[in-house]
């Protein structure tokens, strides 16, 4: 006997990334409470004598939009990475105020879209015994395309952000964005040519690592798993 069932409404999965061509770089965006994508047509009224008094109506345009609540939790005192990512676009001009987005069923559905979107940041929650909490209003800047569902398969590291700047050998430096689980050993984590000291996987969007012996100057950080390794994030170091 066949039995219908309701789909859950945490079957989404958001990603965000700085790279506005979409062709890579994406993070998960954790925690989101309330995710409502929406796509608005542009109406004219096309009503005419030998419509009989009924409205007629041509589409001329589409306008799309994505609002997300999150709560605004930390792993060791760090924010998640691309709810920063999100954070540092609001109050911004140009590209920097813009990022890619895309959203999909992770049961494997047919609903997945990305786009280019100008980013919205507010507090969502303000009162004494709120949990802290953002609203994040992504308003679409062009095409919302579908796309074939990514879904959830491994992917190679994403380094968003590294802090603080200018450590020098045997400090700490932590490193924040996604694929971090399963870096390679002895040489997952490099600053420059130079694999870290040692290092420690906190979390899939977070690992701590310590500075080898070097030379003051660019040492860029690249992070490798299974799958790849990331793009090179520049960094600073000390000597």
């Amino acid at each position: 006997m066949s039995s219908n069932t309701t789909a859950l409404a945490r079957k989404f999965r958001v990603d965000v990334t700085s790279d506005l061509t979409l062709a890579g770089g994406w993070v998960e965006v954790k925690g989101f409470y309330s995710l409502k994508p929406a796509v608005n047509p542009n109406l004219v009224d096309t009503s005419a004598y030998d419509t009989n008094g009924w409205d007629s109506f041509e589409i001329t345009g589409n306008a799309w939009s994505l609002a997300s609540s999150f709560w605004r939790r930390t792993t060791t005192g760090v924010y998640d990475p691309a709810q920063e990512l999100l954070r540092a676009r609001q109050a911004q001009f140009g590209d920097a105020a813009r990022v890619g987005v895309r959203w999909y069923d992770k049961n494997g559905g047919p609903e997945a879209f990305q786009g280019v979107a100008i980013v919205g940041w507010e507090r969502a929650n303000d009162g004494v015994k709120d949990a802290d909490a953002a609203q994040v209003s992504l308003t679409g800047d062009g095409i919302l395309t579908p796309i074939s569902n990514p879904g959830v398969a491994a992917a190679a590291p994403v380094v968003l952000a590294a802090s603080p700047s200018g450590v020098a050998a045997g400090g700490q430096v932590q490193i924040t964005g996604s694929g971090f689980t399963g870096t390679v050993a002895s040489t997952g984590v490099k600053f420059g040519a130079t694999a870290a000291t040692s290092w420690v996987v906190v979390s899939d969007n977070l690992l701590v690592a310590i500075m080898p012996a070097g030379s003051a100057g660019a040492a860029n950080i690249t992070v490798t798993n299974a799958v790849g390794t990331s793009a090179a994030f520049a960094y600073t170091r000390g000597a």
